[in-house]
Formats: structure tokens, sequence, C-alpha cells
């Protein structure tokens, strides 16, 4: 059960009112569905004590359990607002609860009793945090983020207020007792752990959503055998044994509770945890106690058998340890509680009779000596219940919905345009260059086969499949708003998506393959007021054969989002977790504070000089008939497949990444298909992604860009893959790509209009004739919504004047090419196709043939042909760069 401090319109799940509860049917599928969905959840936490961490940890366990395959972020808010922030405030904390309580005592109180101190205080932490949070969220894509730290939750509260941060937050509070700055009202959910915690956290924060959960803690804490727990920790299990923990710091008056502990005699075993303070350590082993009654341990690794192990814990602030001795079922000693926040955790805790509390060593040792000195339990023992929210009240957030346009008294309408996320400049480039003519949008073309009861994909599939994958995914729900006419519009993301306002059906006549319908769908824009994208499920083909159309606006992302959004609409054939559904690892990835690497600062700056000084020293692109803007918006589609295994074949044989073969291949199927009049060399667009660790896979353009000449002139097939692989390795190490993605940044920096004009200015035949695209998918078998993948086709946006798009996926056992040309070039789109085949198989002879010729000059024992061209195995040293994924 939670508990509200305002009433909610439709219940979310779990939420309650005065009267029940409303419970998850299935709390593992957020919204009662059949399976459960795996999500991007960020994990806000700051090192500081210990409790924040121990919270943030519980929760991703739960996640995991939760939602298998999920991928859990991490991000320590003290590191996100500064250098030697967090080691500036983890010295203040420790002298003001050290040498200076009465300091932080007058600080607590001051935000208790003075409003405008605590709003003053929030606003400011929140401001900082916020903004500086704000680049890992984005890098991050989370669809839903977990606070256990105040300062991280004053950040998200401040995104929510100012930027419109859309994704479910909550925030945990890890005291017992809340505090004004535990708990916001802008976000979705604030978690307390026991009922008797609410009124106060409605005090602190009106007008707050509250709900309850039990104790944020490892699921390793739990009751169990008091005598074997005892045995495990090398403790003496006929006598009582009293565990002092003051957390990780170890404040307070440890010694003067150990002195009085071990006084009272050999029935009781003093277990001392001292965790990071090796000061208490060095004090402890002076005391000199009879042999017996004391262990000293410094960090536990092992704290939850020692917890089941104890009849008693001895704390002083209220935070983790007495969390998780209360999880385990061990009764709580409040010790002349810490200032601020252990005293009123101490009070909190005593008046819900969860612990007592002794200021003074006599009631100390009086309080032990009636728990313990004679009969205790040996067996299990049960830890206090109540009632609160499964799944430490994860669904509950998840799940959260606030409709739009709510008019509850306590949350009124918002005035003037909605808050929004500012699209990153490189996003909103592709939001200005878009034109009547040409609309930028990537996507791909699934072929899907039968489903396992040979009938077709239907409609109805696909609904429910989005209706259950929608809410984990936060880029198929950014609808794009304007910020004003100064300003890059922005992103809103709505917390429900109707799939069939998305979806589109088309069921063709018998011999018809659907491809006028998918042509149609290319041609016509994305609406924008809704989120931008859109699909097209094409009916009707033999054998119970399906094909679906997906698009994204190029604002949404790129060719690396694209991948990652189907990955999460995909689903393996076999039953096991994709490669990015593994299991989660033991502890969750740890998203950097800033973004880009640190190392090698120099070395980047110089790649990116001569990048820049590369950009501005490029011509013009060559003139050809075929660069012209185009007329109208209609666009067609050409498809095709090569053998993978003849593809990289021929890489292998001519030493170049699959990526420049395919480059040398299109060149010939250029330099055969194009009009009559087109020049010996055409410049092309290759887009490149440096795939950073921490960058999102569904959202956003994270690529750069480099340009090279294709040689369309007559040539043997092994001179062109020669000359483009030197080419394209020039542009790479030229540092043009880091260049190119230095100058969208840069134009961001423009007001609006500006930034708009450059944009359409620079991204015109002007400068590239064709654009490029390689990906490599690390699929096997896929299906969607029960119907097995069979083939996949990018498909990559035009740009003014540039009327030929080629994208290439590996996919599997093929090399899928993805065609879109402007109409007035579909007469071209078949000799294209066959020209590339035709330049596939003409290498491969040349390669065949040039393999005889050295087996018949080589005496066979040499690694190398005299002329130092290939043998069919890769010289020492001649391994190519590493060519950054493409997209």
């Amino acid at each position: 059960m939670s508990a509200t401090t305002r009433p909610a319109p439709p219940l979310a799940v779990g939420q309650s009112t005065a009267t029940g509860s409303v419970e998850n049917p299935n709390p593992r599928s957020p919204g009662g569905g059949t399976e459960p969905v795996a999500r991007r959840v960020l994990v806000v936490s700051a090192d500081i004590g210990g409790g924040h961490d121990a919270t943030g940890r519980a929760l991703a366990e739960r996640v995991h359990a939760l939602w298998p395959g999920s991928q859990v972020g991490w991000v320590d808010t003290l590191d996100v607002m500064g250098r030697g922030v967090g080691r500036s405030f983890r010295r203040t904390y420790r002298t003001n609860v050290g040498a200076t309580p009465w300091l932080y005592e007058f600080f607590w109180a001051s935000i208790w009793r003075h409003r405008w101190f605590a709003t003053s205080s929030k606003w400011f932490t929140g401001a900082w945090a916020g903004r500086r949070l704000a680049p890992v969220i984005e890098a991050f894509d989370p669809d839903l983020i977990v606070s256990s730290y105040p300062l991280g939750s004053a950040g998200l509260a401040w995104l929510r207020r100012r930027r419109g941060l859309g994704v479910p937050v909550g925030a945990w509070v890890c005291d017992f007792a809340p505090h004004p700055s535990w708990v916001y009202s802008e976000l979705d959910l604030d978690l307390v752990v026991h009922p008797a915690a609410l009124p106060v956290a409605a005090i602190a924060a009106p007008g707050v959503s509250l709900g309850v959960c039990a104790p944020p803690v490892l699921d390793r804490f739990h009751p169990g055998d008091r005598a074997e727990a005892a045995r495990r920790c090398g403790l003496d299990p006929d006598r009582a044994t009293v565990v002092v923990a003051c957390g990780s710091y170890g404040f307070g008056h440890v010694e003067e509770a150990i002195r009085a502990l071990v006084g009272i005699g050999d029935a009781v075993q003093v277990v001392a945890v001292c965790g990071r303070n090796e000061r208490l350590v060095a004090r402890l082993a002076t005391l000199r106690p009879p042999p017996g009654r004391l262990l000293v341990r410094r960090w536990v690794d092992d704290m939850p058998t020692l917890l089941r192990a104890a009849q008693l814990v001895v704390t002083n602030a209220g935070g983790a340890t007495a969390l998780e001795a209360w999880a385990t079922g061990t009764p709580i000693v409040m010790y002349r509680p810490i200032a601020a926040h252990g005293v009123a955790n101490a009070a909190l805790m005593t008046a819900a009779g969860l612990a007592e509390t002794a200021r003074s060593p006599g009631a100390l040792v009086a309080c032990v000596r009636s728990r313990l000195v004679g009969r205790h339990p040996t067996g299990p023992i049960a830890p206090a219940a109540h009632p609160h929210l499964p799944d430490l009240g994860l669904p509950a957030v998840a799940d959260a919905r606030l409709p739009t346009g709510d008019t509850r008294p306590d949350h009124p309408p918002a005035i003037g345009r909605p808050a929004s996320w500012p699209l990153r400049s490189q996003d909103a480039f592709f939001w200005h260059v878009q034109s009547e003519t040409v609309a930028q949008q990537i996507g791909a073309v699934l072929d899907l086969g039968p489903r396992p009861d040979g009938g077709a994909l239907t409609r109805a599939d696909l609904i429910a499949l989005l209706a259950r994958r929608l809410p984990a995914i936060a880029t198929l729900r950014r609808r794009l708003v304007e910020r004003g006419r100064w300003r890059r519009p922005g992103w809103v993301v709505d917390r429900y998506v109707d799939p069939a306002a998305h979806l589109d059906e088309v069921t063709v006549a018998p011999g018809d393959d659907g491809s006028a319908a998918v042509d149609r769908f290319w041609s016509q824009p994305l609406a924008d007021d809704r989120p931008l994208w859109r699909l097209l499920l094409v009916g009707g083909l033999p054998d119970g054969r399906t094909r679906v159309a997906i698009k994204l606006h190029h604002c949404v992302g790129d060719g690396m989002s694209l991948i990652g959004t189907l990955g999460r609409l995909l689903d393996p054939a076999d039953g096991r977790p994709s490669d990015t559904e593994r299991t989660a690892p033991a502890s969750p990835e740890r998203v950097p504070a800033d973004a880009p690497e640190r190392s090698g600062l120099g070395s980047r700056l110089g790649r990116t000089a001569r990048g820049l000084a590369r950009l501005a020293s490029q011509g013009p692109a060559p003139a050809t008939a075929f660069n012209r803007p185009a007329g109208s918006p209609h666009r067609r589609l050409i498809t095709a497949a090569l053998p993978a295994a003849e593809v990289l074949a021929a890489a292998r044989a001519c030493q170049v990444h699959a990526s420049e073969l395919m480059l040398a291949l299109t060149a010939a199927a250029l330099g055969a298909a194009a009009p009559e009049g087109t020049p010996p060399r055409l410049r092309a667009m290759f887009a490149v992604s440096q795939n950073p660790r921490w960058r999102a896979p569904t959202q956003g353009n994270w690529t750069g860009a480099v340009t090279l000449d294709l040689p369309l002139g007559r040539s043997s097939a092994q001179a062109r893959v020669t000359a483009v692989r030197q080419s394209l390795r020039t542009a790479l190490l030229s540092g043009e790509a880091e260049a190119a993605g230095l100058v969208m940044r840069a134009m961001g920096v423009l007001p609006a209009p500006l930034h708009a004009a450059l944009a359409r200015r620079v991204y015109t035949s002007r400068h590239l004739n064709v654009i490029v695209s390689y990906m490599a998918v690390p699929w096997d078998s896929r299906m969607l919504a029960d119907a097995p993948l069979q083939a996949a086709a990018p498909v990559v946006a035009l740009a003014q004047g540039v009327p030929l798009g080629i994208g290439v996926l590996r996919f599997r056992d093929t090399v899928e090419i993805g065609v879109l040309m402007d109409e007035s070039l579909a007469h071209t789109g078949a000799a294209f196709v066959d020209a590339l085949r035709t330049s596939l198989a003409e290498l491969r002879r040349e390669v065949d043939a040039g393999r005889s010729d050295d087996a018949s000059d080589d005496s066979g024992s040499s690694d190398r042909a005299p002329d130092g061209g290939p043998t069919g195995r890769r010289r020492e040293g001649s391994a190519p760069p590493r060519v950054p994924r493409c997209a």
C-alpha cells in the first residue's frame, strides 16, 4: 500500500487511495502485460557516506530481476557537479558531523524552520546539479531514472521543471526520516520506507506524490539461522552477539559504546565494524578488553551474514546500516544519534517501534541486558513488516501516468509553452535541412516470414507489440515542440503514444511485391504533431510473408540509433538474450561525468585542427547532370542483397575492411549506371561512428562524416578497391570526422534562423554528390512479433540536390543494400543493382586469377609476393587501421 498526499485522476499501478490499493497483476511486466520488457535505467547516486550507493545497488538489483536484459547506468551526482566537488562535500560532511555538529544541526533545523531557505537552497543545488546531469542523461537516454541522493533528486526536479524531463523519475529516501531536501513534488514518486514517514514527507514538500516501499537493500539482507550465520562469521553461536556499526565513516561515540558493551561480561561478544575509519581501528586497539569480548573489523564484505549472526545492532545514523538490520530482522538500538538526520531517524524509528534509543552508557547496557542476557533466540527471526508497494516501488514509478492538461488544484496547468528538452545542435541540423521536397527520414525495410502458426504478421500483432514496448522506449515517444523563434526546437516525451496512429497497412494484390506502397511510404514526410516515426505493414504477399517499413526523422537519431531502436523491438528467435540484452554485470555501467574521454587531449586537438584545415581546403563537389534540386518529394527505393561470405572473402583477399570494399563496388556500379556526361569522380559523404561506450544506442546523431572521391572511370576492380581504401583511410586519419562533428556543434550556438540557414547552405550538392552508409549488426536470428526476420534493407536520407543515397547493412549471411533515389533517377535503379553484382563477380575473378598467377610463380614457401602484393595471407604489419562503424 502507498499513500498519496494529493488526489490523482486515474490511479497508476500500485498507487493507493485511502481505502485500498491497486496492485500490479504482473509486477514483472509494467502495465500488467505478459512479458517483462528490458529497460534503460539510470541510477543517480553519490559516494558520500555509504547509504546512497547501497540504495542504488539495491534498486539496480531489483531492476534486473523485474526486467531481465535491462541496461543500468550509474552516475555520481557529485562527480558530475565538477572537479573536486565530491571531495569537498565529503570533507565538509565529515567535519560537520564529527567536529561541528552544532553547525550541521543549525543548517538542518533552518531548512525545516524557514520555507524560503529550503526553497532557495533546493533551487540553487537543483540548478547546479541539473545543468551538469543534463548531458549525462542525454547521452545515456534512459526510459526510467531512479535517484538515491537528494542533490541528484534536486537536479532531476529542476530538469523536469525547466527542460521537461519526460521519462519517469523516482526518488528513494534512504533515511528513515524524510527531510525537505529529500522530496520533490516535480518527480513522479518519492518513496519512504515506513508509513510513519509519510506525514513527515508531506510536510517537507507539500503536493509531493508519496509511496511506501520495503527497505531498499540488496536481496541478500534477509532473516536466516542465527547460529549458522555466527559459525560462518567465526563467532561463538552460544554467546550473544552485538554488532556496533556506525556507517562507512564510523562517526559518533563508538568507543564509548564499546567500552560499555564489553563490560557486560563474557555472555556478550561485541563486533565493531569500523568501515573506512582507520583512526577508529587504531583507537579500539588500545582498549584491551578481556579476551573474546571484542572483535574489530574494518570493511565487511559479507554484512548480511554478520547481521544475521547478531542479536542486536547498535548504530547511530539510521541510514543504510539500520535499514539492512531491519530487513535482516535484527533489533536495533540507536546510541547517542549523530546530529541532524541521525537524531531525526532515531526519533521516528523509536516512535514507530522499530528501534530503541539510548543516550548514555548506562542506558545502553540496560537495553542490552534486557534483550540479550539469558535466553536468546537461535533460529530464524522475522523482520518487522508493513504494507508497501511491491518491488521497491519500481513498477509504480515506471508506470507513472500524468495526463496532459492535468488540472488538479495543487498542480495547475502550465501557462505558455511547455517545458521541453532542447535538441542537440547535431540533431537540430537535420531538422533545419528538411524541405518540402527533401524529407530527412532514415529507416529500414524488413522482410518477414510467416509466424509459427503459419499465418502472416497482422496489424493487431504489431499494435500489441508496440503497446508493450513503447513505455520502455523513450525515443519513440519524443515529440518536437517549438521553443521560440530564436531557439532550437525541443523534445517533449509523451507519456502515452497510440501505436495505431503510427501504423499504416497495405494489402497488395497477387503478383504485387509491395514496392509501390513502400515508395509512397518513403515519399511522404512525417507528421510533426506527434513523435517522428512511422511504420508500414505490407500484407498479402505469398507464403505468409510480410514487409514492414520503419522510418524515423533524422533529428531523432542516426543509423546506429535506428539499429538500437529496432533491437528493442525485435526478439531473439532462440529465446536467449541478445548482445544488448545480456544478464547484467555485477555492477552497473558507470556513466562518465563528462561524456567525451579526457585522455589524449593534445592528439585529439591536433587531429581536429588537421580536419578543419581539410574541410576549409576542399573545393566544391564535381558538377553533374543529376545533382539538381528535387522537383518533387517522390522517391523510389531499390533493394538488393549480396552474399556476405563472398563480400568478406573478397575483402580479406584485398586486405581491406568490408566497408571499403562496398564503397569500391558502389563506385563501380555508379560508373556503370550513371547518366551520360557524369564526371570520372563523385564526392561521397560517408558517415562514421566513433561509437563511444557512453552514448545512447537509440537516440541522437553521434556520428561524424568524411568525404572521399569515388573513382568511376575505367580501371581494374582491384585498382579501384586500392584507390578507395587509400582515399577513405586518408580521410579518417585526417581528422575530418572530428572536425565535422565540431562544426555541427559550433553551429548550434547560433540563433535558430542563422543555424538553419547555414545548415541548408552546407548540406547540399555544393559539397557532395552521393551519400553512402555502411553498418554491421550483431544479430543472428530475430523475430518481430513472432515473425522471423529474413532480410533488412537500410534507407538513408537524402540532401538538397543529392538525389541518391545508398545504405549497406551486413546482416547474418547477406549484405543488404537499400538505394533511395529521386524519381528522376528511377530508370537507373535496376542498372545500378545489376552493376553492383557484376562488380563483385569481376573482383572475385581478378582475385582468383591473381592467386593462380601467384601459385604458378611462387615456390610455395614465401609468405609474401615479390611485389609485396596480397598472397591470401595478411602480411605482418599490413593490418588496416580500424575503420569505425558507420551509420
